[in-house]
């Protein structure tokens, strides 16, 4: 007794201790992660209790979902983050736009337009890591508020930036706020049963593209008329309607269990029960005590580092180094010899879509506004043509089959073969459009942005499910930050050449990186269609690559 109220009374110092200062380091721990994910697939060993008191049936959350099912409830939760998803793409397809209307009126170089996307991306590398710790430290609904109002609050200021320097430093903070995109989409995930997961990631996708229509669309009705300011500030309005209605804002279960409030996360699960008119199962929901006991041990961690303490370094010192020794020793499984193959594809397919589907977007626009009706009026703003606008449009709804089609074919062909069909495909667009005349632009580019659309689709169900349970977070992660490189790299070939007269240089770079791309979809070693996802159990027990 004396020995567990020592106990009982270092858990309460250390976690005093860490609550005074919550955002004072980062450091990445990757159990509280794994636990969650181990949640997230149901397995039972990962959620453990004890005790007398601890007797009788019990359940997991995954369990607990899966017998309430889709309904109602979940419905609500894809709407409202659907529309957090539509409201970031809203904010990246505004870039095609923003850039040359801002060249027309302060008569900016072409690689100073094609900084105002790329220092979009640069935040959003800079946030995905914040924003993702503090989803996972302080809740998912807590992660989803301070992203959707970081967004929004720049993204109003940069509409009233006074010069250039001023808008570049604005956008940059705006994609920062973007970083944190994901968190609604995990909130989602960690809602849904189980076997609905496939498709309920594809029909939140689906948000994304009606986002972009919509953007599409507003600039088609306001650019012209009302000029870049507005079309920024009228862009960031649906982050704020999503900010009104944040009361309503469920907490994930998962992310709840993880964080030791089991009770909070069976009156969640009884309401959502309700909400679907469903029962619950008997019993009660299973305590996840390996995030409890990683919770005590990361606050003591926490702590040597405040006092100076580890390898005899100087606390300032540790809190530089000791994240970047963990982060590299979380990377270094992606590279064993069971998965290096893998992951070194994969890093090099999600970078050449990422740098092809960017590189289509902004294409759609540079191209019109250098060889279309359009040009840059008398009074400084970008004037787009009634067909270019048109086009623009059109070329943005090819997104919504290219989902479609991703949806209908990769349960029925697989993963891997699809996705470089659609590699092979974007390249051949490409490609021709170094030939096509103009009025073949459009239909190549909305083919070309269909299917990049698509690999995107099939990319975010292929990647996880080939990582075994103990790096998938992970890898997922690694992948998406390879994607924002080659988002990066893309207005410098879609924006700039363009604009220097070479845009064959840059169709035919497109071309080139995707029939590489195609080649690295073929060589991956695993199609994971239609078998169970890979539970790691040792540092040996990783699927073989053929």
């Amino acid at each position: 007794m004396r020995e567990d109220a020592g106990d009982q009374k270092r858990a309460t110092e250390a976690a005093g201790s860490a609550n005074s200062a919550p955002l004072r380091a980062f450091s990445i721990d990757t159990r509280p992660m794994e636990d969650q994910q181990r949640l997230l697939e149901g397995t039972p060993q990962d959620v453990e209790g004890g005790g007398a008191a601890d007797e009788g049936p019990t359940y997991t959350v995954g369990e607990a979902l899966d017998c309430i099912g889709f309904g109602r409830f979940q419905w609500m939760v894809l709407f409202y983050c659907g529309c957090a998803w539509g409201a970031d793409a809203i904010e990246m397809m505004l870039l095609s736009f923003l850039g040359p209307a801002v060249r027309c009126e302060w008569g900016i170089s072409p690689s100073a337009e094609s900084l105002i996307t790329s220092i979009v991306f640069c935040g959003t590398m800079a946030g995905a890591y914040g924003w993702g710790v503090l989803g996972d430290a302080r809740g998912r609904r807590v992660g989803f508020a301070a992203t959707a109002a970081f967004t929004f609050a720049f993204g109003i200021l940069s509409a009233a930036s006074p010069n250039y320097l001023s808008l570049v430093v604005l956008r940059g903070l705006m994609g920062v706020g973007l970083g944190g995109a994901p968190v609604a989409f995990a909130l989602f995930l960690e809602l849904v049963p189980s076997s609905k997961r496939g498709v309920l990631m594809v029909a939140l996708q689906s948000f994304w593209t009606i986002g972009s229509m919509l953007e599409a669309a507003l600039a088609w009705a306001i650019l012209t008329d009302w000029g870049w300011r507005w079309l920024v500030a009228i862009s960031s309005l649906p982050l704020l309607a999503l900010l009104l209605l944040y009361p309503l804002l469920p907490e994930s279960p998962y992310w709840l269990v993880a964080a030791g409030r089991t009770a909070d996360a069976q009156a969640l699960l009884h309401k959502i029960a309700r909400t679907n008119g469903r029962h619950l199962l008997a019993g009660r929901l299973q305590p996840s005590a390996a995030a409890t006991a990683a919770g005590k041990e990361q606050a003591g961690t926490k702590a040597l580092q405040l006092e100076g303490g580890g390898h005899g370094g100087s606390g300032k010192g540790n809190k530089v180094w000791v994240p970047l020794g963990e982060l590299a020793t979380a990377f270094r499984p992606l590279l064993t010899s069971g998965l290096r193959r893998t992951t070194l594809l994969l890093l090099l397919i999600w970078f050449v879509n990422a740098l092809c589907y960017y590189g289509l977007v902004l294409l759609t626009t540079s191209l019109h506004t250098q060889t279309g009706g359009s040009a840059c009026g008398a009074i400084g703003r970008l004037v787009l043509s009634s067909g270019d606008l048109r086009d623009i449009f059109v070329a943005s709804t090819a997104e919504l089959p290219g989902l479609l089609l991703a949806a209908l074919v990769m349960d029925k062909l697989g993963r891997k073969w699809p996705l470089a069909a659609s590699q092979l495909l974007i390249a051949g667009c490409t490609g021709a459009l170094l030939l096509a005349p103009s009025h073949l632009e459009t239909p190549l580019l909305f083919l070309g942005r269909a299917c990049s659309m698509g690999s995107y689709a099939i990319l975010y169900v292929y990647t996880p499910e080939v990582f075994p349970t103990r790096m998938r977070t992970f890898g997922l992660g690694v992948n998406n930050a390879m994607s924002r490189i080659g988002a990066l790299v893309s207005p410098f070939l879609a924006v700039d050449l363009v604009e220097r007269g070479a845009p064959g240089i840059a169709e035919g770079t497109l071309a080139l990186a995707c029939l590489a791309a195609a080649a690295a979809c073929a060589a991956l070693p695993l199609e994971t269609s239609g078998k169970a996802l890979v539970v790691d159990a040792g540092d040996d027990d990783v699927v073989p690559e053929d």
